[in-house]
């Protein structure tokens, strides 16, 4: 009988493998705060390529206040 490794280290397709997560979850790490600066560094990028997403925040807001 084969079982499967819960923890694989490969992301599967359409998966985004998040090792900061993993390890929160692994060790509970609740009070553990981290900032992805590339994640950061990406979303200023497609902001700039696209700037009417910058709208998007804005009018949730003002749906919602």
């Amino acid at each position: 009988m084969k079982t499967e490794n819960v923890f694989s280290p490969l992301a599967s397709a359409g998966e985004q493998q998040d090792d900061i997560s993993a390890l929160g979850e692994a060790f509970s790490l609740t009070a553990f705060r981290y900032i992805d600066i590339a994640r950061e560094e990406r979303l200023a990028a497609i902001i700039a390529r696209w700037p009417l997403l910058q709208e998007l925040p804005r009018r949730q807001q003002e749906n919602n206040g």
